[in-house]
């Protein structure tokens, strides 16, 4: 009977049925969080684990195959151990090694590889103390981003547009050190990439919508495909290609930029599968999640095409206050915080909402009906205008 461990719970139901096809019968998960109904041995990960540590598990577990699946709530920097650890394992574990990690997962190290490697990064500045911060910022003027080095997702970045606001941050202790650099004012994109053996297939990239001061993504409608300007996609073929020469990473990864005057400008790097995944997952049919199991089992690369337009809605889940009913010839995914393994959200009644358009205005309707139930965390506009967006840079492709 064939074994995997598996470092973290994030999305298990998406990576045990490809686990399973395969013939790993015996899966053991080690997760943060407690939950059932997967017929797997759940045991405790310890999010202040050390390379040791994970080295202790790889060594009593003696599985046929080993998966760092890192989840953004409070294992953001666990790819680094991962990644130490997998340089001194002979067995077979898939994990990003510690370089790549180390850039994904530490903000400061992300900014001074950008600048000794000439990657498009915001102007800024790494501070040690706050009196460097406030140097940094008269430098750079108002408005500007703080970024801890390490921090979960979602949290350790603070907009300050105002001597006020900087007090105001100082004066909470951020952790140090930090990156202040200049705000910038575009919007912002993603896309999701795979790597092995030195090459990778990526996803369609994602429009995230304008970057806002509140720095929360969780208002934004996303879409994809997204046609970027000739610059930024020149731009985003030059990093991904540096990054795969130079830091060969190992597995799912995900790149996080904005576009300003048609120029890419890289914001982070995560060293793991993250909200795009479903997003990705729905419009092309090609689940990023399962491309991971095969990844991890020593298969090629698939290729991924776009299929469909899909958007994703930010909405809210209401008790008995079920989703309008999808328009036809749709696919619809949702995705809550209840279940433990998604954790998209942590503690709140966030829920996303993915459907593909095969009429347009069939699926504006539905939105609008989805902002009558109460349930849309978003404009209808910006909606509106995510998917315009979407549909013309699919019709673009297809031509």
């Amino acid at each position: 009977m064939a074994k995997a461990v598996i470092f973290g719970e994030y999305k298990l139901a998406r990576i045990l049925p490809g686990l399973r096809a395969r013939g790993i019968t015996d899966v053991v998960v080690y997760s943060a969080v407690d939950f059932d109904g997967f017929e797997v041995e759940v045991k405790r990960l310890g999010l202040d684990w050390t390379a040791t540590d994970v080295l202790e598990v790889l060594a009593e577990e003696q599985a046929d195959v080993a998966i760092a699946n890192p989840y953004a709530h409070g294992q953001e920097q666990l790819p680094m151990v991962y990644g130490e650890a997998v340089a001194k394992w002979e067995g077979h574990f898939l994990a990003h090694p510690a370089a790549f990690a180390e850039v994904a997962c530490d903000k400061v190290a992300l900014h001074e590889t950008a600048v000794a490697r000439g990657w498009p990064v915001p102007e800024g500045a790494v501070c040690a103390d706050a009196g460097q911060v406030r140097a940094a910022v008269d430098r750079l003027g108002f408005p500007v981003v703080l970024k801890e080095a390490q921090s979960q997702a979602g949290d350790g970045r603070f907009f300050v547009e105002s001597a006020a606001d900087l007090d105001t941050v100082l004066a909470g202790e951020p952790g140090l050190p930090v990156i202040v650099q200049r705000f910038q004012q575009g919007f912002e994109c993603g896309v999701e990439v795979m790597s092995s053996g030195g090459s990778h297939v990526r996803w369609p990239v994602a429009s995230l919508g304008s970057l806002d001061t509140g720095l929360d993504p969780s208002f934004r409608a996303r879409a994809m495909p997204f046609a970027l300007p000739e610059r930024a996609a020149a731009g985003l073929e030059r990093l991904i290609r540096d990054i795969e020469q130079n830091l060969d990473p190992f597995g799912p990864w995900q790149i996080d930029f904005a576009v300003v005057d048609g120029d890419l400008c890289l914001l982070e790097i995560n060293a793991r599968l993250g909200g795009l995944s479903d997003l990705g997952s729905v419009a092309t049919g090609t689940d990023p999640h399962a491309v991971f199991v095969a990844v991890a089992m020593g298969e090629d690369l698939p290729e991924v095409t776009q299929r469909l337009v899909a958007v994703e809605l930010p909405s809210t889940e209401v008790p008995g206050n079920p989703l309008p009913a999808e328009p036809e010839g749709s696919n619809l995914m949702t995705v809550t915080a209840r279940t433990p393994t998604n954790r998209c959200f942590i503690n709140s009644d966030h829920m996303q909402v993915i459907v593909t358009v095969s009429e347009v205005e069939a699926a504006k309707k539905w939105i609008t009906e989805l902002q009558g139930a109460g349930l849309l965390r978003c404009s209808t506009g910006s909606a509106y205008a995510q998917l315009d967006k979407a549909l013309v840079t699919f019709a673009g492709a297809r031509r």
